[in-house]
């Protein structure tokens, strides 16, 4: 099935690549990046790629919310890693306190809270809530939260002035496409590139169940339009063939 018109591109825009060579990385409107004045970064897990990348090029202040990682979650990789040594599998346990050491090195009480963004969740906050810890204007988000964006995406339609751009993965997207549609069509930003993840298999041709989109306020066109996956596009599983993506004219 093809994707509806509202979530093609318009034209080609000025995109660069930020995060990982796979899983995490997006690409985004490069002045979008240079004129933001605040990051929020929703989901981080322990990758951080995008938000070291970002802040390499624009060294701005940021907040990273994520409510999976506490003292629960490095007591439990401990364990693992225990394992692991008494396997003679030294080189985890090694991983293990590396990847702590470099967590703690770039994320400290200032910027990052053990929370969730959700309404339902327990240890969350809200995306109001969230916002409201900065004073800034110029925003740009990183939302990668496992199906939760649905809960206050007329959040962001309301603070949409604030918003700059924003990366945002939409999860469930055959059951939620016409919340993504609706979304698409009220928010200001343009959307300047769409990616699809491809961790799900999508081999009856059907809407993909995992859908990486970019939206930039004002974006800079360097071009037409041009079929996808982009020349900087990456798959999100390294073994696994991009999904291509077509849309209804």
């Amino acid at each position: 099935m093809k994707l509806p018109i509202n979530l093609k591109p318009k034209f080609q825009y000025n995109l660069i690549r930020i995060g990982s060579k796979h899983d995490g990385g997006y690409l985004i409107e490069k002045n979008s990046l240079l004129e933001s004045k605040f990051l929020f970064s929703f989901g981080i897990s322990t990758n951080w790629d995008f938000e070291k990348d970002f802040l390499k090029i624009n060294n701005i202040n940021f907040l990273a919310f994520d409510g999976s990682i506490n003292d629960d979650f490095w007591n439990l990789e401990k364990k693992k890693a225990l394992t692991k040594l008494k396997k003679l599998s030294v080189s985890r346990f090694i991983d293990f306190y590396i990847s702590k050491r470099l967590f703690y090195k770039f994320f400290n009480k200032k910027n990052f809270i053990s929370k969730f963004i959700s309404t339902k969740l327990s240890n969350s906050i809200t995306f109001n809530e969230a916002i409201s810890l900065n004073s800034e204007k110029k925003l740009f988000f990183k939302i990668d939260i496992e199906g939760s964006e649905y809960e206050f995406l007329n959040d962001i339609i309301y603070h949409q002035d604030k918003i700059i751009g924003m990366a945002i993965e939409f999860h469930e997207c055959q059951k939620f496409i016409n919340n993504i549609i609706k979304f698409v069509n009220d928010f200001k930003l343009e959307i300047v590139h769409i990616h699809a993840n491809n961790y799900d298999l999508n081999t009856n041709n059907e809407i993909p169940k995992t859908l990486e989109l970019t939206f930039a306020k004002n974006p800079k066109v360097i071009g037409s339009f041009k079929s996808l996956p982009h020349i900087l596009d990456s798959p999100n599983r390294a073994k696994s063939p991009e999904i291509n993506l077509t849309f209804d004219e």
